[in-house]
């Protein structure tokens, strides 16, 4: 299926579409036992996406949901989304099993192209994840992290890594809170980062800088780090979403390891990548995330460090250097 995605995405960047949008339906193929739930959170799916294609193909500045299938929060959100890019779903019937996740329900693997709402209509391609309560309501929508990532760090019981999370339910709610923490930067969500920034985060951006050679040093780059308050990196991110029409955020790596002594607290290092309008780079964000409430889990760290000293030469951070839960005094 994810084959078939791919080719018509090919084609759709060279030939013009001539027919009108298509209705998607959503199949459950296991997971779930009660027909009548089932049946609703099929059926939730398929109106969301047909919607999107119908906005879509007609260039529709927001996306029209009934609250019977999609929470009125969940709707405010995929606005937020719309007015940055939009999306249509090539594929008629998705056929997905159903996962048991800590809100409810689940499912993974849906198969979006992603048009940039920008002169150039830059297309890309990604995957969405929707999340249900239990009465079968769509409750959230995020861009997945890559699949085979997310089936890793599910399954991996890799004795090595002995202070990664082992409780599959601990990994999924932390996936999806990541999840959501990207999707915010592609949705320009200002409101969602305030609120899972702790009031005193310590945010760390590392930058290359050129050295001039000394007696004790060669010529060469160095990474230099400047730390900002979370009211300062808020303020420079919101001049930088208002500078860039776009702004597309991918993790293509996540590593997940729980605090040894301290219970919720976990460290999520994943490797980044930024593209908007004006600027673009690579590197690895590392996070503290606090789940001791639920309901509003917390970051209490954010660091950046580029993944290169210097591309030209090929010099990369050194892996040790990546910044870990044990740097940190909580």
């Amino acid at each position: 299926m994810k084959k078939s995605v791919f080719i018509l995405y090919l084609l759709s960047c060279f030939l013009v579409p001539t027919m009108a949008y298509n209705p998607v339906r959503l199949v459950f193929t296991d997971g779930i036992d009660n027909p009548q739930l089932k049946a609703k959170m099929e059926r939730a799916v398929s109106v969301l996406m047909t919607e999107i294609n119908r906005s879509q193909e007609q260039n529709l500045s927001q996306l029209s949901l009934p609250e019977t299938y999609v929470s009125k929060e969940t709707q405010d959100e995929l606005n937020k989304l719309w007015s940055n890019e939009h999306m249509r779903c090539v594929e008629e019937e998705i056929e997905e099993r159903c996962l048991t996740s800590y809100t409810g329900y689940q499912v993974r693997g849906i198969p979006l192209i992603i048009n940039a709402v920008t002169k150039d209509g830059a297309q890309g391609y990604q995957e969405a994840v929707i999340n249900f309560d239990k009465e079968g309501v769509i409750v959230s929508f995020y861009y997945t992290i890559h699949p085979e990532i997310y089936s890793s760090l599910i399954k991996d019981t890799l004795m090595e890594r002995r202070r990664e999370v082992t409780d599959i339910k601990d990994r999924m709610m932390i996936l999806d809170y990541v999840e959501h923490f990207r999707t915010s930067y592609n949705q320009k969500d200002l409101n969602f980062l305030q609120q899972v920034f702790s009031d005193d985060a310590l945010i760390i951006t590392g930058n290359v800088i050129k050295v001039r050679k000394s007696e004790v040093m060669p010529a060469g780059k160095k990474v230099i780090y400047t730390t900002q308050s979370k009211r300062q990196y808020l303020e420079n991110l919101s001049r930088a979403f208002k500078a860039n029409s776009y702004i597309k955020v991918d993790f293509d790596d996540v590593v997940i390891v729980k605090h040894p002594t301290i219970h919720d607290i976990y460290g999520v290092t994943v490797h980044q990548r930024w593209n908007s309008a004006r600027y673009s780079d690579e590197g690895y964000v590392f996070m503290v995330w606090d789940i001791r409430n639920l309901d509003e889990p917390q970051i209490h760290v954010r660091t950046w460090q580029p993944e290169y000293i210097d591309k030209v030469s090929g010099q990369k951070l050194n892996p040790n250097d990546v910044f870990s839960l044990g740097d940190f005094d909580l």
